[in-house]
C-alpha cells in the first residue's frame, strides 16, 4: 500500500505543478502521510483517516492563511514594468521634428524609434532631448526636459 500512496502523492504533486492552485499540494502531503501510516503498519482504515485528516486540515485550515500571505507578499513587491509602460519618465532623442499639436515626429528611446507628439502641442526640433510623460495608443507624449 505504501507504493500506492507514493504514486498518489506524485500524481497530486504533478497536478499542483500544472494548476498552481495551491490545492493539490495538500492532497500530495496527505498521501505522503498515508504512506507513512502504511509503512508503520496501519491498516487501510487508519491510512484513509490519516489521508482525510491531512487533506481536509491542509485545504481548510492551512491553505487560506497561506494564500493571504502569498497575496500580501506579491502586492508588497513592486511590479516590474515592461514594454511601452517602462518608457514613461525616461528621456529620448527627437529624430524627426515634432511640428505641432497634431503633427507627430519621432523619438528614439531605449534603442527603438517611436512616433511622438508633445503634451502641450509645442514644436520640438530634431536632436532635442525629451521626456516621455504618457503613452496614447502607440504614440509617445513627450515634453521638453
Amino acid at each position: 500500500m505504501v507504493i500506492f500512496w507514493v504514486v498518489v502523492a506524485l500524481a497530486f504533486g504533478v497536478g499542483e505543478m500544472v494548476t498552481l492552485a495551491f490545492f493539490a499540494a495538500f492532497l500530495s502531503l496527505a498521501a505522503v502521510g498515508a504512506a507513512v501510516a502504511a509503512a508503520a503498519g496501519g491498516d487501510l482504515l487508519v491510512q484513509g483517516i490519516v489521508f482525510t485528516a491531512l487533506a481536509v486540515g491542509g485545504v481548510v485550515l492551512a491553505r487560506p492563511p497561506l494564500l493571504r500571505w502569498m497575496h500580501y507578499r506579491y502586492r508588497a513587491t513592486p511590479a516590474t514594468l515592461s514594454g511601452a509602460q517602462e518608457m514613461i519618465g525616461r528621456t529620448g532623442l527627437v529624430t524627426d521634428p515634432i511640428k505641432g499639436a497634431h503633427q507627430a515626429g519621432h523619438v528614439k528611446i531605449m534603442g527603438e524609434r517611436w512616433p511622438a507628439v508633445t503634451a502641450d502641442g509645442a514644436p520640438i526640433r530634431e536632436g532635442a532631448e525629451v521626456r516621455v510623460v504618457e503613452i496614447r495608443n502607440a504614440t509617445l507624449v513627450v515634453s521638453n526636459r
